[in-house]
């Protein structure tokens, strides 16, 4: 089923097939293109517990509180044609568990997914569930960052700097792992919360995708093969966003996926793809480490050059629930230099990684890997 025949980023920001910046969204045609199959798959997987008028509900919630005007007027007229939802227990606890993986993701725990397994939702649900929420909070920063770059949104006045979130501080997982309780470079496990696929459960072509992306040995991408189109469409994302030439210099792409990690508290994001800045950018590895340090309630964007101030700032503020950045953010980062093409792979890149934490910390936790020392 296709729900938009046309690109629905470009509708919505506005965006004519001639403009500059359809232009430069085409120079990144993998993510562009599969940010729009990501919206059909989500919104035409079927799912008793989660029919369409229920996912356009969900959708609507999710764009308030993230407050994009134009996701909420979207999902608004999506749902006028649609019959009313009855409430339900298992409705409300998924409507629970929505609230607060969007405005505050570090608070998800295993009791959320407790409450949806109770009122009859399996696996699949849960995994189609997350999906659809955290792609609703990629779809606004994606949509708020390139109004930005139009010159929309530039009534933020009085903008919050944005602040270190809060992170884990139980000392063991729920399986009796120990937890990490500080940000680091160091390599991270992650163990669901829910069963992963068995990988001899996969389809032939489930798992030639999954092995040509080198995922079939990870717990977390297993889990998310219960829906293994929106995995695949996800993961050719993921490398449109991050594995393209020109633009933004890689470790500045990975350097914003660590700074989404710290608002959103995400340890094993951060660990990840801090690791990787510090590998692209050698030179860098001070500044890495100095964002990781940042404390809980203390301000992101400060102690920096000028470039990476900017570059934290608005990545920062890009990812605050509600969205907090504004157009001054913008001119000062073309005012240091940054091109269109590098500006929107900040974007994307700040954007994809709001998905990402987001289905990090309601799946699952992660663990510290112990070596044996015998």
């Amino acid at each position: 089923m296709t729900i938009f025949n046309n690109d629905l980023i470009d509708s919505l920001t506005n965006l004519t097939p001639e403009s500059h910046l359809a232009k430069i969204r085409q120079e990144r045609l993998v993510a562009t293109e599969n940010t729009q199959a990501a919206f059909e798959a989500i919104f035409s997987t079927p799912s008793d517990l989660l029919p369409i008028n229920v996912k356009y509900h969900f959708a609507l919630e999710v764009a308030t509180l993230t407050g994009s005007q134009s996701l909420i007027h979207f999902y608004s007229q999506l749902l006028l044609s649609q019959t009313p939802i009855t409430s339900t227990p298992g409705f409300e606890a998924a409507k629970k568990y929505l609230q607060i993986l969007t405005s505050s993701p570090k608070e998800t725990d295993y009791s959320l997914i407790e409450q949806l397994t109770d009122h009859g939702w399996q696996n699949a649900d849960i995994v189609l569930l997350a999906q659809l929420i955290t792609f609703v909070t990629y779809q606004a920063r994606l949509v708020e960052g390139l109004n930005l770059l139009q010159g929309h949104n530039s009534d933020h006045s009085n903008i919050t700097k944005i602040k270190a979130g809060k992170w884990n501080n139980r000392p063991l997982s729920r399986h009796g792992k120990l937890s990490p309780i500080a940000f680091t470079q160091d390599e991270l496990g992650w163990e669901a919360w829910l069963d992963a696929r068995a990988a001899n459960t996969l389809s032939a072509d489930e798992a030639q995708v999954m092995k040509k992306f080198g995922q079939l040995s990870s717990e977390y991408f297993l889990l998310l093969a219960h829906h293994s189109r929106i995995l695949e469409i996800r993961t050719l994302i993921d490398r449109g966003v991050f594995y393209t030439s020109g633009g933004l210099p890689r470790w500045e792409r990975e350097y914003a996926a660590a700074v989404v990690s710290k608002v959103n508290g995400c340890i094993y994001c951060a660990s990840v793809h801090a690791r990787k800045a510090s590998q692209y950018a050698k030179e860098r590895r001070n500044d890495v480490d100095k964002l990781l340090a940042t404390a809980t309630g203390s301000i992101l964007a400060e102690g920096f050059d000028d470039r990476l101030l900017a570059i934290t700032d608005l990545v920062a503020s890009l990812s605050a629930t509600p969205i907090q950045s504004s157009t001054s953010q913008i001119d000062r980062l073309r005012e240091l230099g940054l091109s269109e093409l590098e500006l929107v792979d900040l974007i994307q890149s700040s954007a994809f990684f709001s998905w990402a934490n987001r289905l990090m910390l309601s799946l699952g936790e992660p663990f510290e890997i112990v070596e044996n020392k015998e």
